[in-house]
């Protein structure tokens, strides 16, 4: 490890001395104080949890600008301003209802749908079907020699199983008919039914969880190029109560029926008559978001880029309740603006990097990395003149792993594209920093699948060299609580100041790193 860390600084076009004189220099002005006073603003109520496209966040990007302006750091020229403004295609559920002569059914108390599952609805039918498990398999199906062309079809949750022994792989283990709702609605969609309603036991425990209520009242994003029409017909999740209701005395027929497949693997069906209205309203919006950019240019080699990001949008608020974000990701922001403050520092007095720095703040990463990916298909910088992407995402606190051992940061994708990234980190890590390098999570066949959860894979996935710096999840990690009281600020600096680090060696040293490795899948 000597040797590689040594020839790391060979390569560099200034001394050993010099170099480290210089980024302990810069990093050392990145302090404990001031990330302190920009998470406390960051995961401040007045922010009112920043999510995309609401006032909150702009309020977030102009706090993040505002910064910029004040340290003296300008935005790329290119773009007339800090911000990087994307259009978005904002759509939910709202106020929906399901309705007969006798009962009126709510969205959020009877019955949950997702708003990327289904669309505008006013419909009304004579007759209800209800249809096993409404599956459609060359093993079991529900609708061979039934007609239910434009029907609302109300079926079971799961699929049939005998003594434990699911019919559908003749084991104890469940098919992707029980796994993957989206091969139902398919099912559906190819039979012509006009709304599907599947029975969910769990909807009640759903409804009494404050993240899960918050989740399904949240809307979604698309970027507007990528937004289209669902491609299912309408499909709901309905209570086992509202399910009674709707069939009325043949209830206990389909508990019946329902007992009949388990035990035969037959499928088993019936009509009633039911005027059933189904409403279901939709909200689609086309809004504006923002990422929010600043650039310091280089010097003899200003022309390669290195890009710092952190996302700056969270979950927003439920009610009163604010998703404050403080570590989800005040902690990357904050540490966003004192690397920028750092390096503006040594630009002022002619010790500015090598290479240019593009700071990048982005907005609708709770959303499906969307600020990345409207970066991606319309980059600032040309990929092909883009060094590497240095992510930081959550780097505030101390997850169960290292309870005692806290001196330390997740590092992934280090090793993906270059090895003279991973080098040039872990050289950095070792003479300037006490963090230890944890690479656990550091594959593509991670469960948790963190390496495709950052905004750092936009950039990977176009062949740009990228670490994802994080301190792990906890208790708190999309909760009501992720509070600034529970920052840990003294290993927040340190962990900062180890990204500074890795970003100084590769901002001065002479040779560019190369892209040596095999594209991960």
């Amino acid at each position: 490890m000597r040797n590689l860390i040594c020839i790391v600084f060979l390569l560099c076009g200034v001394s050993l001395m010099a170099q480290q004189d210089l980024g302990v220099k810069y990093a050392n002005t990145i302090t404990e104080t001031e990330l302190q006073q920009h998470v406390s603003y960051l995961a401040s109520d007045i922010l009112e949890g920043r999510e995309t496209g609401t006032r909150g966040l702009a309020r977030a990007a102009e706090y993040i600008s505002k910064q910029y302006q004040m340290s003296g750091i300008p935005p790329w020229k290119k773009i007339g301003g800090y911000y990087q403004e994307y259009p978005l295609i904002e759509f939910g559920l709202n106020s929906s209802t399901i309705s007969t002569d006798k009962h009126v059914f709510n969205l959020m108390e009877d019955f949950i749908g997702y708003a990327s599952a289904n669309k505008q609805m006013n419909f009304s039918a004579d007759q209800v079907v209800f249809l096993g498990y409404g599956i459609d398999d060359s093993l079991y199906s529900d609708y061979r020699g039934v007609n239910v062309q434009g029907k609302i079809v109300i079926v079971a949750a799961g699929e049939p199983k005998h003594d434990s022994v699911y019919w559908l792989t003749r084991t104890t283990t469940k098919s992707d008919w029980s796994k993957d709702w989206r091969k139902k609605a398919d099912a559906a969609t190819k039979n012509g039914v006009a709304c599907l309603l599947v029975i969910d036991p769990n909807i009640p425990q759903y409804l009494q969880n404050p993240s899960w209520v918050h989740f399904l009242n949240s809307t979604l994003m698309k970027l507007e190029s990528e937004y289209i029409a669902p491609e299912y017909t309408n499909n709901l999740m309905i209570t086992p109560e509202m399910a009674d209701q709707l069939l009325g005395k043949r209830a206990k027929l389909m508990q019946k029926s329902v007992n009949k497949i388990n035990e035969t693997g037959l499928s088993v069906n019936f009509a009633i008559k039911q005027r059933t209205v189904i409403t279901i309203n939709k909200l689609e919006n086309r809004i504006f978001a923002e990422n929010v950019v600043a650039y310091v240019e280089g010097t003899d080699l200003k022309d390669e880029v290195i890009v710092v990001s952190a996302h700056f949008d969270h979950l927003g608020k439920s009610d009163t309740v604010v998703y404050n974000g403080a570590d989800d990701n005040g902690t990357g922001t904050a540490a966003l603006l004192e690397i920028a403050e750092a390096l503006f520092m040594a630009k002022k007095v002619g010790e500015g990097p090598r290479r240019s720095v593009m700071i990048i703040a982005f907005s609708g990463e709770e959303k499906g990395l969307l600020g990345s990916k409207a970066y991606a298909m319309n980059p600032i910088i040309p990929f092909e003149k883009t060094v590497a992407d240095l992510n930081i995402d959550m780097i505030g606190r101390v997850d169960d792993a290292h309870q005692k051992d806290s001196s330390y940061i997740y590092i992934i994708g280090s090793d993906f594209l270059s090895t003279g990234l991973h080098a040039i980190n872990e050289a950095a890590a070792k003479n300037y920093s006490s963090i230890k390098l944890d690479y656990r999570y550091n594959t593509t066949t991670d469960p948790n699948r963190y390496y495709y959860r950052s905004d750092h894979y936009n950039f990977a996935k176009n062949n740009v060299p990228s670490i994802f710096y994080f301190s792990g999840t906890h208790a708190d990690y999309h909760q009501p609580t992720d509070d600034i009281e529970k920052i840990n600020f003294p290993l927040t600096t340190e962990r900062t100041r180890l990204v500074f680090h890795t970003l100084w060696l590769l901002a001065n040293q002479d040779a560019r790193i190369q892209v040596d490795v095999a594209p991960q899948e």
